[in-house]
């Protein structure tokens, strides 16, 4: 069987692959595009989330401890960055040893520990 004669008897599957090829080109080209919108935006919320944890909105107030808080927990939802968050929570824990009064150090400092322990099972010795 010669290629000409396999293209006759097998046009119209090759019309349907032809029609079909530029939808499931764009349906890729539209995947790829949102994922990389999505990598984006979780690049700015985990910035602007470490930015909030770690620096005053003014530098008048103190920190909002339950703020912190909120924020210490909510970096578990970032699987990406696990392994400079686990860096970045031991190492605040260290920082925040003597940080505030007594009793609002110990909330965090439980909040620090929950999440270290979570992200480090979750890492699974990897780092």
């Amino acid at each position: 069987m010669s290629f000409w004669s396999w293209v006759g008897e097998n046009s119209n599957q090759i019309g349907i692959l032809t029609a079909t090829l530029p939808v499931v080109w764009a349906a890729v080209q539209y995947l790829a595009s949102k994922r990389t919108e999505l990598k984006h935006r979780q690049f700015e919320t985990y910035h602007s989330l470490i930015k909030a944890l770690v620096q005053r909105e003014d530098k008048d107030q103190p920190m909002m401890l339950d703020r912190q808080i909120a924020i210490v927990f909510e970096l578990r939802n970032f699987k990406d960055y696990f392994p400079v968050s686990l860096r970045i929570l031991r190492g605040l824990k260290e920082t925040w040893a003597d940080y505030g009064p007594e009793e609002k150090r110990r909330r965090l400092h439980e909040e620090l520990d929950l999440s270290i322990r979570h992200i480090s099972k979750k890492v699974g010795g990897k780092i």
